[in-house]
């Protein structure tokens, strides 16, 4: 049950350290398609309310923790005629 969660959480890890712009949200995405599928086959009830806000708050704690991580623009190179 905890590996769910810890998917999500490296999933928005992963996309705020490399996504560009507001791509670093997608994985936000991602609990909230899988509970409209679970909620559309098995109906909504209070474990899939809890169960999806814990996974929507792991996903964006990964996300905030990726984007402090960022490691910005990429080292300029040296252009040609530049000394």
């Amino acid at each position: 049950m905890v590996v769910p969660y810890l998917l999500f959480g490296l999933a928005g890890f992963g996309f705020g350290y490399a996504a560009h712009g507001l791509w670093k949200w997608l994985p936000l995405a991602f609990p909230l398609l899988l509970a409209l599928s679970a909620a559309l086959s098995h109906g909504i009830d209070g474990a899939l309310i809890l169960r999806l806000a814990i996974a929507l708050v792991l996903t964006a704690g990964g996300v905030i923790a990726g984007m402090l991580l960022d490691p910005g623009e990429e080292p300029q190179r040296a252009q040609p005629g530049w000394r």
